[in-house]
């Protein structure tokens, strides 16, 4: 299980302190693993305990965390999943996977037996087109020696050299047999038998044809046979991989619930806590459990909900407004150069994220929107930190797509970055409205879509 953290690496001035952007809450922790071999996935969420305690009638809200910590009470909303539903659901996962990976096996054998029915057709359907030039030409050959025979012996019938044979050839036969000897006597001999060896060779090839063609005839049938057997295999394998990929959609889904119910507990416990530390603990547990909601099920009514329950928890941490100040609205005319930013970043859409990374291999947090700003000709730092320091501040109220959102997550100095996108990209409405960013949010997720929180936001900036 590894914590959910939303990160980058910093670089830049080594006299200045550089904080890997994560999400470091010492509070509440949200963790989340997600493993998917062979179809199989794995995806638990718990929550630690918040680090204060709620006054009047709130509820507090915490589950089972892997390792076995709990808190005070466990809750479930109604309409959320319960833990029990996530563990049917995860089991039928990896029986799936079991099966698929079973089906796969079954596929890749009945693939290569295909392919070497192929093999076997294209080498038969090669030699039999070798055996009928051959035979082709052994008939020019024949009929070139039948006239080299018939000539031969007209030739030799002709020019005799012996006047004995010459005396033989105008005496009278005194039978056919006579006749036949004499001919064959007189030079035609060695051609004759050229001859009847093509021919013997020609009757070799053509039983050497036949023979092929029932090979081919075969060959095709079991060609067939194979390829429908492959036909059967792969049908049975993608309804597997689909029916896979509902149960994985319902498991997200479920776990989204979970943390949608998590983070609106964390919420009130947030608005009735007394103590600015009790809020902001809060506050955390609810921006890491929306985090978790949007990024297994983004777009879903439970994200929404989450997203919305951890605003409001924000909002009750810092007496009714974002730490950033201002409501988050779009602006009226986007510039070339932040659309080309946002281009930009999605070009990366589905890359892991990898602290440190700035490459089509993985990239963090600022590494994307420095290579996402790179495309539109402005060079930034790898660091959240100097490229707060380094764009013009704008206000929230007056966001433009490709805008820089800058987070203190933990209080200790910026240490994450997103770029804000808006409710409309290339002409559609984008999955979050004006709420809607692109970023790479922390390790085991990838470059994805989000809707904003406003928990530790520090503000805005163009670059």
């Amino acid at each position: 299980m590894a914590n959910v953290r939303i990160g980058q690496v910093t670089h830049g001035h080594p006299s200045r302190r550089r904080t890997p952007c994560a999400v470091r809450t010492r509070h509440a922790v949200v963790s989340v693993a997600v493993a998917c071999s062979m179809g199989a996935l794995s995806l638990t969420l718990g929550t630690g305990t918040a680090g204060a305690t709620a006054t009047g009638s709130a509820k507090s809200s915490t589950t089972t965390g892997p390792s076995g910590s709990h808190g005070s009470t466990s809750t479930t909303a109604p309409g959320s999943a319960s833990q029990s539903q996530i563990d049917a659901t995860e089991a039928q996962v990896a029986a799936i996977g079991a099966q698929i990976s079973q089906q796969q096996k079954t596929l890749d054998q009945a693939d290569e037996q295909y392919n070497q029915a192929v093999v076997n057709l294209t080498a038969t359907r090669g030699a039999l087109q070798a055996t009928a030039a051959s035979i082709n030409a052994a008939r020019a050959k024949l009929v070139t020696d039948r006239s080299h025979l018939r000539d031969a012996a007209i030739q030799s019938y002709i020019s005799a050299t012996s006047a004995e044979a010459v005396a033989q050839i105008f005496a009278p036969p005194s039978s056919a047999s006579q006749t036949q000897y004499l001919y064959e006597k007189l030079g035609a001999g060695n051609v004759a038998a050229e001859v009847a060896k093509v021919k013997a060779g020609q009757h070799q090839l053509t039983a050497t044809q036949s023979k092929l063609l029932a090979e081919q005839k075969a060959e095709n049938a079991q060609l067939d046979a194979e390829n429908q057997t492959r036909q059967a295999a792969s049908a049975a394998s993608a309804l597997s991989e689909a029916t896979l990929a509902q149960v994985k959609g319902a498991l997200a889904q479920q776990i989204a619930q979970q943390a949608a119910a998590q983070a609106a507990a964390a919420a009130l416990t947030a608005a009735s806590a007394t103590t600015p530390a009790a809020k902001h603990a809060a506050a955390a547990q609810a921006s890491q459990a929306a985090q978790v909601a949007s990024t297994v099920s983004g777009g879903s009514a439970a994200a929404a909900s989450a997203t919305t329950a951890a605003n409001q928890a924000a909002g009750s941490s810092t007496g009714g407004s974002s730490s950033g100040g201002g409501s988050i609205t779009a602006g009226h005319s986007p510039q070339a150069a932040g659309l080309a930013a946002v281009h930009g970043a999605m070009k990366y859409l589905g890359v892991p994220y990898l602290w440190g990374g700035a490459s089509s291999a993985g990239v963090d947090c600022s590494g994307l929107t420095m290579l996402a700003w790179a495309r539109a000709g402005v060079s930034l730092l790898h660091s959240a930190a100097d490229q707060y320091a380094e764009s013009k501040h704008v206000s929230l109220s007056d966001l433009e797509p490709g805008d820089l959102l800058f987070y203190d997550l933990d209080g200790t100095g910026i240490d994450h970055v997103v770029m804000y996108v808006g409710p409309t990209l290339d002409g559609q409405a984008t999955l979050y409205g004006s709420s809607t960013i692109i970023q790479a949010a922390h390790t085991g997720t990838v470059v994805t879509f989000n809707a904003l929180w406003q928990f530790g936001l520090v503000g805005a900036a163009r670059p």
